[in-house]
């Protein structure tokens, strides 16, 4: 993942780019905690250079903050992953629509050099490196359109974290994803070469809805089984009384 130029970032982006990588790499997990005073005492700023860097990540929607509790990592549910992939299926087939018949020689050549890079590296590149997220911006973003790539920047963030999670839990399910994704790209690149308008849709949203169902599916697990252990220990205290 791209590192900023720290020489150029004021003290509060500094700090929020540092966090928003720990928690995209799940090196700060979700539901903990962000202490003003530590981080403050970690990076040695200010307060106030704290707290904006914690209202860019809630922006971000990394974080959310809880009047008289504090900061904390956001969690995120599998509605709000189900609604975060119908705004990026949408933005995007809007995108698509919109750049394709203006794409350029360039524009194409890039994208398949793109390619050709995750393919070389394809873990980190699928799911956390900034050739995927480039490859797609190709197809959907444009100068003219910076809200729509606003959107997706945070929507990519937020499920990037729940890919890292995905890929420590089920490595072998995500490489065979991983080959299906490459299949879908070299799909959507070879009909946007075509200017198969119709056929870019399709490979899109199957490819969009393909990611959704595999990551919506392993939340709905992970919530069951957390749903399972806290279970268990009422029913031990319950049948314990009962003796």
């Amino acid at each position: 993942m791209k590192v900023a130029d720290t020489s150029r970032l004021s003290a509060s982006e500094f700090v929020a780019d540092t966090l928003r990588r720990e928690i995209l790499r799940g090196e700060i997990l979700p539901g903990q905690p962000l202490l003003q005073d530590h981080i403050a005492a970690r990076f040695d700023v200010s307060q106030s250079s704290v707290r904006e860097a914690l209202r860019r990540l809630e922006a971000q929607a990394l974080v959310t903050s809880i009047r008289n509790r504090g900061t904390f990592v956001s969690t995120l549910t599998v509605d709000q992953v189900e609604e975060m992939y119908d705004i990026r299926l949408a933005v995007e087939l809007i995108g698509l629509r919109h750049n394709l018949p203006a794409l350029s020689a360039e524009q194409l050549a890039e994208a398949e050099a793109l390619l050709v890079s995750m393919e070389e590296d394809p873990e980190t590149a699928f799911f956390l490196g900034e050739s995927h997220k480039k490859f797609h911006a190709i197809f959907y973003a444009s100068a003219e359109r910076k809200l729509s790539r606003d959107i997706l920047q945070n929507i990519y963030g937020n499920l990037t974290r729940l890919w890292v999670d995905f890929i420590r839990k089920k490595p072998a399910l995500a490489r065979r994803y991983e080959e299906d994704s490459r299949h879908e790209h070299r799909e959507l690149l070879q009909a946007a070469k075509t200017r198969n308008l119709a056929k870019a849709e399709a490979v899109l949203a199957r490819h969009i809805n393909s990611a959704r169902e595999l990551l919506t599916t392993h939340l709905r697990r992970v919530e069951a089984d957390a749903g399972k252990e806290s279970a268990t220990p009422r029913r031990t205290r319950q049948a314990g009384s009962a003796s």
